[in-house]
């Protein structure tokens, strides 16, 4: 069990290293697999170090896409607001007749 979790933990590592996301959400539902089938179960020492450290690793992963996310949200915002002005512009200039 405990080779099982620090796999995971490493895969998600390294998944959010190369921003592969769907490698994330492919680890993201193995690590809750894995969740599901330990519930309950006592644990050794060893595993549950393991387990704190996926626990750690996750929710590094979790801030990490959380933070790229917000920046693509910003940057699509932007990309919005370029457009809405460019058109605001070419609408100008047709009614100006300056084209």
């Amino acid at each position: 069990m405990q080779h099982a979790i620090q796999t995971l933990t490493q895969a998600l590592r390294q998944a959010t290293e190369d921003h592969n996301w769907p490698s994330v959400v492919n680890v993201d539902a193995k690590i809750a697999e894995l969740l599901a089938a330990i519930q309950g179960k006592n644990l050794a020492v060893a595993e549950r170090q393991a387990l704190d450290n996926l626990k750690k690793v996750h929710q590094q992963a979790r801030d990490y896409c959380q933070g790229q996310s917000d920046m693509l949200a910003a940057k699509m915002s932007l990309v919005a607001r370029n457009r809405e002005g460019a058109t605001a512009y070419a609408q100008f200039m047709d009614d100006e007749g300056m084209r």
